[in-house]
């Protein structure tokens, strides 16, 4: 996306990570992620594995019917601008604030934000130390861009539940963290957790062993639908509506993945992988685990099975994607 020079939009900051910093106008426009993060991060392997997931992904929904329903969305990943792009940069750089310079950036869908009731019942619940400064983080733009990140695989911490100055100052609706124990506290079914307990096992699988990449770093969070969703591949997107109203998961952030190879040295990595992740996932020995680990297994049998049958041995493939779920069982 260009945006032409009578536009009296700017760009405003929807997000940060160590790899960058992402902007948007609007709810409909692209995102756009500038590597302007740490000097380790790579937008260019992003866009690369990006790519690889987006691929897997479309392959998965071709298998399944509109009875499968773990289905987790992944933003369309658009273009590679690169620092030295000077039409893009000439076009666009009027509209990042004063002082910022071109670099490398990814233009890409955007995940839409959560709306204003989904952002007052967590400012309510989460917030409500500073009664007074609500109406000030309910309005400021950077609290507007909602997205949560589950994190079924932790509770919250005594220290994280009571300190109150640490949460006051760190408190930001931008990749809000819901641990597994505050959704219990709102409300949010335990078939609707469970649910996504297994869109992250079918994810993870097809990222595994249909995109082949270890999955380092990735992120899921819930988020509502586009408003202009419709159905791909007769596949009916997987939506839950529940007291954060109607919202489905979504993967991405892939600038730490790696080519995962196909071996028991490939599982390691991904083992690995899975425990330097922030815990989205459940853990073994949880209330989720089942549901995780047997959607895992059942979309690895089925991806390795439908794409890889006539060049690899389906056998020693589906052995692997089972290994994986036993050494995670075994890691202490």
């Amino acid at each position: 996306m260009t945006i032409h020079q009578g536009s009296t939009e700017n760009y405003s900051k929807i997000g940060s990570g160590f790899c960058g910093t992402v902007w948007a106008i609007g709810l409909d426009g692209p995102a756009i992620k500038r590597e302007d993060g740490g000097p380790s991060r790579s937008l260019a392997n992003d866009f690369t594995m990006h790519q690889r997931a987006i691929d897997a992904f479309r392959k998965l929904s071709s298998t399944k019917s509109c009875r499968d329903r773990p289905s987790v969305r992944i933003p369309q990943c658009h273009r590679f601008i690169s620092s030295d792009d000077t039409a893009w940069w000439t076009k666009n750089l009027p509209f990042f604030p004063h002082r910022y310079s071109s670099c490398n950036a990814i233009s890409s869908e955007r995940i839409p934000p959560f709306p204003d009731d989904t952002r007052a019942l967590l400012v309510g619940k989460y917030c409500h130390f500073f009664p007074e400064l609500r109406p000030q983080i309910m309005t400021s733009t950077s609290n507007q861009a909602c997205l949560i990140r589950p994190y079924i695989g932790r509770q919250r911490t005594y220290g994280t539940a009571m300190n109150v100055r640490s949460r006051f100052r760190g408190f930001s609706l931008q990749n809000f963290p819901l641990h597994i124990d505050q959704m219990a506290e709102l409300g949010i079914p335990s078939d609707d957790i469970e649910c996504y307990a297994a869109m992250m096992g079918e994810a993870l699988a097809a990222l595994h062993w249909l995109a082949e990449i270890d999955a380092n770093d990735v992120e899921f969070v819930l988020a509502p639908l586009p408003v202009t969703e419709k159905c791909h591949n007769n596949i009916t997107p997987t939506a839950m509506t529940n007291v954060l109203g109607k919202h489905t998961m979504w993967t991405l952030d892939f600038d730490l993945c790696r080519p995962l190879t196909m071996d028991f040295e490939g599982v390691r990595n991904a083992v690995n992988a899975f425990f330097k992740n922030d815990p989205f996932t459940p853990r073994p020995k949880t209330n989720y685990w089942t549901a995780f680990c047997s959607q895992y297994l059942r979309t690895a049998k089925n991806v390795i099975c439908s794409f890889h049958g006539d060049e690899v041995n389906v056998e020693d493939r589906l052995a692997l994607s089972t290994h994986f779920i036993e050494s995670v069982e075994q890691r202490k």
